[in-house]
């Protein structure tokens, strides 16, 4: 205080405490505000605290304040100052930002020290900046920083996150005096990029003294996440290795054995884990939902000591994919109920997947309140989801509304496209398509799986047919067995069985059943009994003749009259025991679903549906002999 006094400087402002509590960009201009006022931002040297602690914030309108602070005064000598900004700019949604203000710094004659170029390097990399990143690296080379065993670090991080691993490899090699920061990188890059032999290489060559447990787990987790049983064998052979192990280690190895299958292993090391933290529980639990043993997984997540939302997002979205949509939103409520997670943006993305199946417009209207209210993001999966619901319940209005503020990735492209496809409106589909290419949005082959049933359900053959074409023109996408069904059925439906016929002959790959049946329904809609025949063949041949292909060629005989046939072909399915699975529908009416089967009269009120039902008909009928 007595420096403060001497200086004529205020006393720091106590609102700068509030700054780590700042959530909100209003919340960081109010305290901006304060600061104006209480004449503390009058100061240079105090302001630069200020720039100091704004940049080190979590919140990035922290970081906007910062910079604004910053400029607003004669230019810092200090390069600790400018470093920080860097730093927070690199660290950013902007990283652009970053190597804007490093330029700025050497133009303002600054000069840069390790840190500055370290900090420009990485926002360089975040931002696929190669030209400035090459610009840097050959500016360091004419300094005296040019042997610097940090910024040489530094540069094989950069080169090795672009993806350059040999340019990498040639700092590495350059590096007269490497320590375990310089190993660890170079293995981290290699293994990264999928080059465990060259990683193993490295490793081989490295003296034990100079392993670290980062070094171990690096190595550990490279071949552990391969996938497959050598890799996994290999992780277990530097697994029982290693010098000392953490937990990092530990879960790396179930969850290795949990992606390949084997949970015998999984749960023998888990059992064996003297301190389990809940990235273990929830490899565990992973592990058992991707088996399908959903039993299991629900044990082991009611025996946990506490959960996080990752274990519950686990559990509900392997209830989904199991399909059991009811347990993944009873366990919603549960989660709800007990207070102590906070459902996030893959929890609701989970429920909203729930509420598709089941139908329960009623509450996926409710989770986007929630959605609202709590000011969630919609620029990743849940804004998929929410579209998906949306979609699936009808509500293309909706759909289109929250398509609208999302962020619009390709999977938004893909579930409005696909949403718009499945209800006939191909046409709007098509528009979007071109307006997602003017926005240079790059589709994938989902995004044209979802163009070509947009055509193949409102009869766009001529659209259908250059889309195809596009995909391996502009994209260089190989059509897969779906894209191939899918055009199979837009020249189906369209009558132009002939050329289906001959796009099936041509694939160069093999047609499975979807594809062969989406010919023989066609053949069915346009009564063509002698192709459809011939489909038939196809399919025995092929070995997939299940029931479906047996009821569309019941369906084609039966839609001209050839009675006898229809019976042969029922006298085959019962020979070969198989059976139709009833038709199956069901309508929400003031949040009541309703469940209707073919043939069943279980309903409360059948009687007057039926009865409605046939007064329908019988209007139909009137109305048509009357025009």
């Amino acid at each position: 205080m007595l420096l403060l006094a001497r200086s004529n400087l205020p006393p720091p402002d106590p609102a700068l405490a509030l700054l780590p509590r700042c959530k909100t960009l209003r919340e960081v201009e109010q305290l901006h505000a304060r600061l104006i006022t209480s004449g503390f931002l009058r100061h240079p040297s105090l302001a630069a605290g200020v720039v100091v602690r704004l940049s080190s914030s979590p919140h990035p309108a922290s970081h906007v304040l910062a910079r604004r602070i910053f400029f607003s005064f004669p230019i810092p000598t200090d390069p600790f100052l400018w470093n920080a900004l860097i730093k927070s700019s690199s660290h950013g949604r902007d990283p652009n930002q970053a190597v804007l203000i490093f330029a700025l710094m050497l133009a303002a004659g600054i000069p840069a020290d390790e840190f500055s170029f370290s900090l420009a390097l990485k926002a360089c990399s975040r931002a696929s900046l190669l030209r400035e990143g090459f610009q840097m690296h050959s500016f360091i080379c004419k300094t005296e920083l040019s042997s610097n065993l940090y910024l040489q670090n530094s540069l094989i991080g950069f080169y090795s996150r672009c993806g350059l691993y040999e340019l990498a490899r040639q700092v590495f090699d350059r590096i007269q005096h490497r320590d375990s920061v310089s190993w660890n990188s170079m293995i981290d890059g290699y293994v990264k990029s999928g080059r465990m032999g060259a990683a193993k290489e490295l490793f081989d060559q490295m003296r034990d003294g100079d392993k670290n447990l980062v070094t171990w787990n690096s190595m550990l987790g490279g071949f552990a996440f391969e996938g497959n049983g050598i890799g996994i064998d290999m992780a277990r052979q530097l697994f029982d290795e290693m010098p000392e192990r953490d937990l990092v280690s530990w879960n790396m190895m179930i969850d290795g054995y949990a992606k390949c299958g084997r949970m015998g292993d999984a749960e023998d090391l888990f059992e064996h884990m003297l301190d389990r933290d809940v990235i273990s529980w929830a490899n565990m639990i992973f592990g058992y939902m991707e088996a399908g043993s959903v039993a299991l997984a629900r044990k082991l997540f009611d025996e946990m000591p506490e959960r996080d939302v990752i274990t519950w997002n686990i559990m509900m979205s392997g209830y989904v994919k199991n399909g059991d949509s009811i347990e993944a939103l009873n366990l919603f409520s549960m989660m709800r109920l007990q207070g102590s997670v906070t459902p996030d943006s893959a929890t609701l993305a989970s429920v909203l997947s729930a509420i598709s199946e089941l139908g329960r417009t009623h509450d996926g209207i409710a989770v986007h309140e929630y959605i609202e209210r709590n000011c969630l993001p919609l620029d990743g999966k849940l804004g998929v989801a929410l579209i998906d619901m949306y979609s699936k319940r009808g509500r293309l209005e909706d759909a289109l509304e929250v398509f609208e503020i999302s962020g619009r990735s390709v999977d938004h492209w893909n579930a409005m496209i696909c949403g718009l496809a499945v209800h006939g409106c191909g046409e709007l589909a098509l528009k979007l398509f071109w307006e997602m290419e003017r926005r240079l949005v790059v589709p994938d082959d989902i995004t044209f799986i979802g163009v070509l049933n947009a055509c193949s359900h409102s009869g766009l053959v001529d659209e259908g047919l250059m889309c195809f074409e596009m995909m391996k023109r502009d994209y260089n996408l190989e059509p897969k067995v779906q894209h191939y069904g899918c055009m199979v059925d837009v020249l189906g439906r369209a009558g132009q069985l002939e050329e289906a016929m001959k796009l099936i002959k041509n694939m160069p790959i093999e047609p499975n059943d979807v594809v062969w049946r989406s010919l023989l329904s066609a053949c069915r809609n346009h009564r063509n009994i002698d192709m459809g025949q011939k489909v038939v063949k196809n399919i025995i041949d092929w070995g997939s003749c299940n029931t479906s292909s047996y009821v569309l060629l019941s369906n084609l005989y039966a839609s001209i009259r050839m009675w006898g046939d229809v019976s042969k072909v029922r006298m085959m399915m019962r020979e070969k025991d198989l059976r139709k699975v009833p038709g199956c529908s069901w309508i929400e009416l003031d949040g009541v679903i309703h469940e209707f089967i073919v043939g069943d009269n279980s309903h409360l009120e059948g009687k007057e549906i039926y009865s409605l039902l046939e007064r329908l008909c019988k209007s139909k009928l009137y109305s048509s002999h009357v025009s």
